[in-house]
């Protein structure tokens, strides 16, 4: 092993070396057990005599710093290592049991002997060439793999050389945004609720967030117009928070919309593929790819760890969006992309997709009955997909509390108003996650969720003059008029 000493030649080495590794085990760095090199290797590492480090080490056994075994070679002696008074005391939070939070796959369900076989054979047979850099693009074999998938799975326009690689999909908006404010663009409409992570690029990006309301169906598009955006980012097969469906009427119009503004519509796919008793609906960009970039990713398909993504972007920005991405070269590693390759080419994605979707439904069904049961104020909304289910509670519910006070009983969940970008008059909601979750635990953690609703509030049945899609008035804003996309003029 290699030792960090830092010496003054023009002292007494011996001294040195002895307070250097002193200093080292108090302060934890070298931790109880482990082994120093040998005498005469430190010695040449250092350039200093074999003597000196023998001293050293012997002195530093004889404080009881060291232990040295024949045959064992010499280690730190166990429990001498402290922490640093200064270090802060590690928080103490409460332990999530039930882990109920949304748009989490499970993680045991990674297909780990498909992975292993994919990079073996994509470490094989990858051409040197490939293990440098690497197109800023991504691998051309993903980006044909993924041509061939997205047309056939979500029946998409996916020429390969639109189809860029990025590491997540809030790295794939990003870019988005940056090459869209090359043009020129300066407001993006996000559906709200939505995914607080949108809006976290649009602004980093130096663009305006405005909010579009969403209903039962879908993203509200007559409320576009007043919004003046240059682009509106939507999840259509899915809304990722209240798992409405942009209903057709909505889709023809979204697209007629961005066709007489020339505006961008971006399309999140976030969870379309997880889709259960119903039959898939095909992505929006198919239907208008010059008007429609699409972003999809497999951090929700196999593995957030995987930061994997891929944006199809319309050929008017192909340039804008390739420029951005050789900026920073922030692709995921070669390997990675060859090993994903192999898995769409050899159908290990479909076969893995097809397991994954008979576990989630049945926990789906599991967590709906366990709540008819225990929460039967609770209105379950959504359409039957994605990861999560939207609980509405009665008006005075209090969400927060409620969270809080399923944590303290080891359950996490997830609300709906800390997803709205605005005040809304909506009722609160509960975002309950059945990705990371085992089916027979759902019982038990709902029954802790119903006592941390009863705790908090008074629950009474929704009635049928609830309100449960309020309507938001227009904001009325008032905005400048910009160039079209596709116009070279600032």
């Amino acid at each position: 092993m290699d030792l960090h000493l830092t010496l003054d030649r023009s002292v007494p080495l011996r001294p040195q070396i002895e307070r250097e590794l002193r200093t080292a085990i108090r302060a934890g760095r070298l931790r109880g057990g482990t082994k120093l090199p040998p005498s005469r290797l430190l010695a040449e590492e250092l350039a200093v005599s074999r003597g000196v480090v023998v001293e050293a080490y012997s002195q530093l056994a004889a404080e009881g710093y060291l232990v040295a075994r024949a045959g064992h070679g010499t280690r730190i002696a166990q429990g001498l290592a402290r922490q640093s008074p200064n270090a802060p005391a590690p928080s103490r939070s409460p332990r999530t049991r039930y882990d109920m939070r949304p748009g989490i796959p499970d993680l045991s369900l990674f297909p780990r002997r498909a992975w292993q076989a994919a990079t073996t054979a994509a470490v094989r047979e990858l051409p040197d060439a490939a293990l440098g850099d690497g197109p800023a693009g991504g691998l051309r074999q993903l980006r044909g793999a993924l041509s061939e998938y997205l047309g056939r799975v979500r029946a998409a326009v996916a020429d390969p050389e639109r189809v860029f690689i990025a590491s997540g999909a809030a790295h794939a908006m990003s870019l988005l945004w940056r090459a869209l404010r090359v043009r020129g663009a300066r407001r993006i409409a996000v559906e709200d609720p939505e995914w607080p992570a949108i809006r976290a690029t649009v602004e980093q990006a130096g663009l305006e967030v405005v909010p579009v309301w969403v209903d039962e169906h879908g993203l509200d598009v007559s409320r576009l117009e007043a919004a003046a955006a240059d682009a509106v980012v939507v999840s259509p097969a899915h809304q990722y928070i209240t798992g409405a469906v942009l209903a057709p009427a909505r889709r023809a119009q979204l697209i007629a919309w961005a066709r007489r503004n020339g505006t961008l519509i971006v399309e999140y796919d976030a969870d379309a593929e997880y889709r259960y008793e119903r039959e898939p609906i095909a992505s929006l960009q198919g239907l208008a790819p010059e008007r429609v970039a699409y972003i999809g990713t497999a951090n929700t398909t196999l593995a957030p760890a995987m930061r994997l993504a891929w944006l199809i972007a319309p050929s008017l920005l192909v340039g804008e969006v390739a420029a951005e991405i050789e900026i920073a070269l922030a692709v995921p590693s070669t390997l990675t992309q060859a090993t994903y390759a192999r898995l769409l080419e050899r159908g290990d994605v479909d076969r893995h997709l097809r397991r994954a979707r008979r576990q989630y439904q049945a926990r789906r069904q599991a967590l709906i009955a366990a709540l008819a049961q225990r929460l039967p104020d609770a209105a379950i909304d959504g359409a039957t997909g994605g990861l999560h289910l939207i609980a509405w509670l009665p008006e005075q519910a209090e969400e927060a509390q409620i969270s809080d006070a399923a944590a303290s009983r080891a359950v996490a969940i997830h609300t709906l108003h800390h997803h709205s970008i605005v005040t809304s008059p909506r009722p609160p909601a509960l975002l309950l996650g059945y990705g990371l979750i085992a089916e027979p635990a759902i019982p038990r953690a709902v029954e802790l969720l119903a006592d941390s609703v009863r705790s908090v509030s008074r629950p009474r049945r929704l009635s049928e003059t609830d309100t449960r899609w309020p309507v938001w008035p227009a904001r009325g804003q008032q905005s400048v008029s910009l160039p079209a996309l596709g116009s070279t003029s600032t």
